[in-house]
């Protein structure tokens, strides 16, 4: 475009012209590599900057190709200095008239990509399922105390319910072993019941003593702590019932061991040598089977007294039995019937006091069994 010239009333006074200087030969300051801002836009316009090549470079990178035409390549040698509308408007002739690249395809794009996503679903998935199972691992350790528990205390209920269903058998063996005149079949079939309520008292025990599992640190056993009234009425129950089964079958025991003793066959006032003789054989096994019995009478208080009778009942039957039989052979009956008369009467008073312990033992055992059922009825609540 033509520059405007000034009027002449505001035209400046010319300044006369001072020829310049010739400078002096300063020494140079180390050149520092200068800056470049690489640009498109800038490129195409053609203000791109060279790039200053350093003396100390081994090699030399080639210009990358551009991607579009430089303004500068548009230049003519008439065109006027610093007009660029002129090659801009050839710069964008040439574009619209540039050849369309008809095989051209696009590059394949990265589905993350084009999707704008920088993630992964499998890495979103294992984290997700990593979490998911951190919380089932917690959540697993939080339910020990509360699973360990209900487990324990369902093993005390199905242990004290089993255990509580024989007491209806104990009562009834109770009754058998303290009847004086229940026999040795009667006394027999007592002695099964007896060991199934043995049984099930140990049972009993063992499960009171089953050490509770242990609880990962930093978790709470309170409910597990609960538990310890149910297991301490547990195991005062086995107490109970174990010491019960003892008694009683200490007491079985006597029944079935004296049932062996002062065994005496027909004790006649006279009798021939042959009568004699049998009769001699008879009571020294009554002897040995009463002394063998007694020494194996099992030491129940109740029974104490009663015991130590029919000790001193077996020492007075070995005298006996020798005075007797020499009566006897010399056919003293005046001696003969009053010894008849003292062994069974005092045998017929042993077996008759035997009747005051067993009812103690009966009454004892009644009022166990009964504290026992409310031990067990405390375990089942």
């Amino acid at each position: 475009m033509p520059r405007s010239r000034p009027s002449p009333k505001t035209r400046p006074t010319p300044k006369p012209v001072t020829p310049p200087r010739e400078p002096q030969e300063q020494p140079r300051p180390q050149e520092l590599p200068p800056i470049r801002y690489d640009s498109t836009l800038i490129e195409m316009f053609g203000f791109a900057e060279e790039r200053a090549v350093s003396a100390t470079a081994t090699a030399v990178l080639p210009e990358p190709e551009p991607l579009v035409p430089r303004l500068r390549e548009f230049r003519l040698p008439s065109d006027r200095v610093g007009d660029t509308s002129t090659l801009v408007t050839r710069l964008w002739e040439s574009t619209e008239t540039a050849p369309l690249i008809e095989d051209w395809k696009p590059d394949r794009v990265d589905p993350l990509v084009m999707s704008g996503r920088t993630f992964r679903w499998p890495i979103i998935i294992a984290a997700i399922l990593l979490f998911i199972g951190g919380l089932a691992v917690i959540q697993a350790v939080q339910d020990m105390p509360e699973r360990a528990a209900t487990e324990a205390r369902a093993t005390y209920h199905a242990v004290a319910g089993d255990y509580q269903a024989l007491l209806p058998e104990a009562d009834d063996a109770i009754a058998v072993i303290t009847d004086p005149s229940a026999d040795t079949s009667a006394l027999s079939d007592a002695s099964v019941s007896l060991s199934a309520f043995n049984d099930g008292a140990r049972n009993l025990f063992d499960a009171a003593a089953e050490p509770l599992p242990t609880m990962p640190p930093l978790v709470s056993r309170a409910q597990l702590d609960a538990l310890t009234p149910i297991r301490q009425s547990m195991a005062g129950a086995a107490e109970i019932g174990l010491t019960l089964e003892r008694r009683l079958g200490d007491t079985l025991s006597y029944r079935l061991l004296y049932a062996k003793t002062f065994q005496l066959p027909q004790l006649p006032t006279v009798a021939t040598q042959d009568q004699i003789s049998q009769i001699g054989v008879a009571l020294g096994l009554a002897v040995t089977s009463t002394n063998d019995a007694i020494g194996n009478l099992p030491d129940e208080p109740f029974l104490s007294e009663h015991k130590l009778a029919a000790f001193q009942l077996a020492q007075r039957l070995d005298d006996w039995q020798i005075e007797y039989l020499e009566a006897l052979r010399t056919g003293d009956t005046a001696t003969a019937g009053p010894l008849v008369q003292e062994i069974t009467q005092r045998v017929d008073a042993l077996n008759t006091e035997l009747g005051a312990p067993l009812a103690a033992i009966g009454e004892w055992a009644q009022t166990q069994l009964q504290t026992l059922q409310t031990q067990l009825s405390a375990v089942n609540d």
